[in-house]
């Protein structure tokens, strides 16, 4: 996929993890979702993710090896992370991308809402289409696209995959409950891994360039 390596189109609307749960809380409240399709179906799915993200934080551990790999000197980061209210593979993902955040003080986290920055979506397609959620990984001094990720971990798209190949004619719910079952069991750790990957490719060479290895 070819992408710029310097991404700076504005903003809108940018959250913290903190204030992002606090519109949800607020949305549940007034049986509303993000976005511009108010749906029954969406403003259902934004009542689950609360539960689902109080889940993920409750159940989150470090991996000690992600932690120690991103602890590595090298120029300060900036997470950008597309997600909206209503997505699942969103609540699954984000309290543990903001938990990793939370525990290395040299990245910086933000979350935006997909359908109010599509100037950013647009750079980050998933075959074509606007899958979320999708981590933007930036040099926080030079706004350098270092790494992109989602919107699934590696682990559980090959197993999506191989039911796929197994069954051509898998419905939508059927996808939806194969995911949902390896998240509760996988417990954030296939997107550290990926995050582990991701970062041993980009450390190394930022160090170099940096003067901070020989």
């Amino acid at each position: 996929m070819n992408t710029p390596d310097i991404l700076t189109p504005e903003l809108i609307n940018p959250l913290t993890y903190q204030s992002f749960k606090k519109l949800v809380d607020e949305l549940v409240t007034d049986n509303l979702t993000t976005g511009p399709d108010q749906t029954e179906e969406r403003i259902a799915f934004t009542k689950l993710n609360q539960q689902r993200m109080k889940r993920v934080e409750k159940q989150f551990k470090m991996d000690p090896e992600l932690l120690a790999s991103l602890q590595q000197p090298r120029p300060e980061w900036h997470w950008v992370v597309l997600v909206e209210s209503w997505c699942g593979d969103g609540a699954q993902q984000l309290p543990a991308l903001a938990a990793i955040a939370d525990a290395v003080p040299t990245i910086e986290l933000t979350v935006i809402l997909r359908d109010e920055n599509p100037a950013w979506m647009d750079t980050c397609l998933t075959n074509g289409s606007r899958a979320i959620p999708k981590l933007i990984c930036l040099n926080a001094d030079t706004n350098e696209r270092l790494f992109t990720w989602g919107p699934w971990p590696l682990a559980i798209l090959e197993q999506v995959l191989q039911l796929k190949e197994k069954n051509p004619n898998a419905t939508k719910e059927e996808v939806h409950t194969l995911v949902h079952t390896l998240y509760a069991k996988d417990r954030s750790q296939s997107l550290q891994q990926d995050l582990l990957r991701l970062a041993q490719s980009v450390i190394p060479v930022q160090e170099k360039e940096e003067g901070l290895v020989a």
